[in-house]
């Protein structure tokens, strides 16, 4: 009878250790989609265990900024395109490539990675070792009244509104590229063009002239620089685009970010 006793007991404890462990992990999932964060991330599959100057192994470090799409969000595998680039720069070059930090958070806005460049001293830091630097930026202050406004199973889109969005943005991306030049004037600089990810809820297409507009207005801050690459996404997605897209119909799919990989290898290399 004891030793029956102690079996159920233990079961008993078991199950309730089992059952805490899941409302944990619950909790820290809704938590992380409702307060998301910033994390220093390294890929240390990829660290070396010692770090040698100038790269005297060939090995090329990648630092990642931006929003969600530079986090990955709505890739299933959880790599985003910047996972994707690492792999395919390894591939095409032939050398150890390596994420020092991912540093994209959902829902930034051009306001919060310029206040990030200035002020945040360890992600300076971060940048500042980079050979590669690659970002997304812009898609929430061009598109922040689609998404808290609009119903996107019925949506009417306003190309005006999209218009009126662009402006002041623009001007922050021009400091967010000369800051990030700045704070390391030799790595290759890559932004990552704007697509329309509601392109299907607009018959008149108009939408996508103010995205080509936002995108011709961030190569005309680039051009100028010699290290720096804007890499256009939109025609990857005008086609078949509920093919690329995750389910929020807004961020890509794991198909959506390997098109924007594979683009930004090309670009580079």
């Amino acid at each position: 009878m004891k030793s029956s006793g102690f079996i159920w007991g233990t079961v008993g404890i078991a199950a309730l250790l089992s059952s805490l462990l899941l409302v944990f992990g619950l909790v820290y999932a809704v938590n992380d989609v409702v307060n998301p964060t910033k994390t220093l991330f390294e890929d240390e599959s990829n660290v070396p265990d010692t770090q040698q100057d100038e790269n005297e192994d060939g090995r090329i470090e990648i630092v990642a900024l931006g929003d969600s799409l530079t986090k990955g969000t709505g890739d299933r595998m959880g790599l985003g395109y910047v996972g994707y680039m690492r792999e395919k720069i390894a591939e095409v070059t032939g050398k150890p490539v390596f994420i020092l930090n991912n540093l994209g958070v959902n829902g930034y806005r051009t306001e919060q990675l310029l206040a990030d460049l200035n002020d945040n001293s360890t992600i300076v830091e971060t940048v500042a070792k980079a050979d590669i630097i690659v970002f997304t930026i812009g898609g929430n202050d061009l598109f922040k009244y689609v998404r808290e406004e609009l119903d996107v199973t019925s949506a009417t889109l306003d190309p005006e509104e999209l218009f009126k969005s662009i402006p002041e943005p623009a001007e922050r991306l021009q400091q967010i590229l000369m800051r990030i030049s700045e704070i390391n004037p030799t790595a290759t600089i890559v932004y990552m063009g704007l697509f329309n990810p509601f392109l299907d809820l607009d018959e008149t297409r108009a939408t996508s002239l103010a995205i080509a507009r936002w995108n011709e207005t961030a190569y005309a801050f680039m051009h100028a620089y010699p290290n720096m690459i804007l890499v256009p996404t939109a025609d990857l997605f005008e086609k078949n685009l509920l093919n690329y897209l995750y389910n929020d119909h807004f961020h890509p799919n794991l198909e959506g970010y390997q098109r924007m990989a594979d683009r930004a290898v090309q670009a580079l290399y």
